[in-house]
């Protein structure tokens, strides 16, 4: 089975993923991505890395800079690259998820992987959201921003990748939809969405009703 899991800023996305996939004992696929990015397009991953979060708020890419393996450089412009250097990015992030897919047992975090290998069979497309509220609390917490500046960074990275979803794949971000499970981690905390998204991915194993 694949597990992809989409989710609005500060909603716990990367400790979902990672505890799922340990319960599952599937793989996760996020903080590598970069690398194998990075291969196929003959750059280094921190390049990747750094196109990949432009736009993102800083704490996304201090989280977006640990998966090239270095450390975070915040700099005011992109590294010069050629014009379509992003779309071929796009494409090549695109195409290492449908490979990772093929191969079986996988949770993806991100990169909209629902709407890139929508149509198969073996897929549970999960969506987290949460209060604002909580989310800031979570943002205050593991990065130390004042609550302003992270409600802001929710609204902004929110509207981005509402946007992105909207041009790239004609999809509304969020829309239950679009979506197999759609999860408010707010109500049930880390430790209860797991067990959420892991029992739905049991019941499609087996097909059950």
């Amino acid at each position: 089975m694949i597990v992809t899991i989409s989710r609005s800023y500060g909603a716990a996305g990367l400790a979902v993923a990672d505890g799922t996939a340990t319960a599952l004992g599937y793989e996760l696929l996020t903080d590598d991505l970069p690398k194998a990015v990075a291969a196929r397009l003959g750059t280094s991953p921190a390049v990747v890395a750094e196109r990949a979060s432009l736009g993102r708020s800083l704490s996304e890419r201090i989280i977006s800079s640990l998966g090239a393996g270095t450390p975070e450089t915040v700099s005011p412009a992109a590294t010069p690259l050629p014009g379509d250097f992003d779309e071929a990015m796009r494409r090549e992030i695109e195409r290492t998820i449908r490979d990772r897919a093929d191969v079986g047992d996988v949770v993806i975090l991100g990169r909209n992987a629902g709407a890139v290998l929508a149509g198969r069979t073996d897929l549970v497309c999960v969506f987290l959201h949460g209060a604002k509220s909580w989310r800031v609390a979570r943002l205050v917490a593991a990065f130390g921003q004042n609550p302003e500046d992270a409600a802001n960074d929710i609204d902004r990275v929110d509207a981005a990748r509402r946007s992105f979803a909207k041009e790239r794949y004609k999809m509304t971000w969020g829309d239950r939809r679009h979506y197999d499970l759609v999860v408010d981690a707010s109500r049930f905390g880390v430790h209860g969405t797991i067990a959420t998204i892991v029992a739905a991915v049991r019941a499609a194993e087996t097909g059950a009703p």
